[in-house]
């Protein structure tokens, strides 16, 4: 069965990557989030997407740049602000908190496309190991040199290669980098690429998919290992008529 993927957390409903989101998405029933991490100044790993706080926060700094203790002063609530309390960026240790005694499925995307982040890839694993999460989880990023990376770290933890850009033969780029998953914009599938995927083997989780008609026909592909959206509960509906 398809796997719906809370994307950012139910972030169609509430501020994405905030514990609230990924609360929410426990509550609805989906069956994991993806989420993305990154380092604060002091070195400790955060749950927030942009390097720039300005979109979520309307602050110009950059992540990188402040301590945990002035991250957390933020409120990353930005268009639900006012409807909601404030909402401060998680931490990846109050996430692993949340989801340690769930079946639920976590797909951690190191924001190293941009900024490095030296050390990152340790410091996140030894706490995935912590958490006795590493049956749970599914490591990712735009920058394929960490899941080497990760895969020399912890060879057992599955990397997914996440690409906005028509890669030749992305199965085989995916099989040669020894990853188990590819993680594509979903505008690139189409039947003759799926079915040169499901050949080689290799599983595809696809992002950002919220409209219905692009749920209905990936929940019908056989190598399809999971959907990524914004609107999990739009998952859940269609697989449950599917």
């Amino acid at each position: 069965m398809v796997k719906a993927i809370a994307h950012r957390g139910f972030s169609s409903r509430y501020p994405e990557n905030t514990l609230l989101a990924f609360e929410r998405a426990l509550d609805l029933g989906a069956d994991g989030a993806e989420f993305d991490v990154q380092l604060s100044r002091d070195g400790v790993p955060v749950v927030i997407h942009d390097e720039s706080l300005l979109r979520t926060a309307g602050d110009e700094r950059l992540v990188k740049d402040l301590t945990l203790e002035e991250l957390q002063r933020l409120d990353v609530s930005y268009r639900f602000a006012g409807s909601i309390p404030a909402q401060r960026i998680p931490t990846l240790e109050e996430y692993f908190t949340l989801v340690r005694e769930r079946a639920f499925l976590s797909i951690l995307e190191f924001k190293t496309a941009i900024f490095e982040y030296d050390g990152i890839e340790q410091t996140v694993i030894d706490m995935i190991r912590r958490f006795g999460l590493g049956d749970r989880i599914v490591l990712s990023s735009f920058n394929h040199y960490t899941l080497l990376r990760c895969k020399a770290i912890a060879p057992e933890l599955p990397c997914g290669i996440l690409y906005e850009c028509r890669i030749a033969e992305p199965q085989d780029y995916c099989r040669r980098l020894n990853m188990q998953y590819l993680h594509p914009d979903y505008r690139f599938l189409s039947d003759a690429e799926l079915a040169k995927y499901e050949q080689a083997g290799v599983k595809t989780s696809p992002w950002t998919v919220d409209q219905d008609a692009d749920i209905r026909y990936l929940i019908k592909q056989p190598n399809i290992f999971a959907i990524m959206s914004n609107k999990p509960d739009r998952v859940l509906a269609l697989r449950a008529e599917a």
